[in-house]
């Protein structure tokens, strides 16, 4: 494990202590690493957002079955760093 000391400001540590009291999170350790994985999650998401786009603008189309969408996912996760 790896360790990194942050500054963060006031209203943001307050904010991960709400997280923790409500009983969505144990640590901030445990907040952290959920949101740095919905943020790979999220930019996963973009870059199939991208890629789609890209593909409708070359009046290229693809039949967007179970097993593509399959092929995209394990791609991109194959691209992203390993998860937390």
């Amino acid at each position: 494990m790896t360790y990194l000391t942050i500054a963060l400001p006031e209203a943001a540590k307050a904010y991960i202590d709400r997280q923790i009291s409500s009983g969505h999170y144990v640590t901030a350790d445990e907040f952290l690493i959920d949101l740095i994985e919905r943020e790979q999650e999220r930019q996963a998401k973009q870059k199939v957002n991208v890629m789609l786009r890209s593909t409708l603008q070359k009046d290229r189309t693809i039949e967007a079955t179970d097993e593509w969408w399959e092929q995209q996912h394990q791609a991109l996760n194959d691209r992203l760093p390993s998860q937390v």
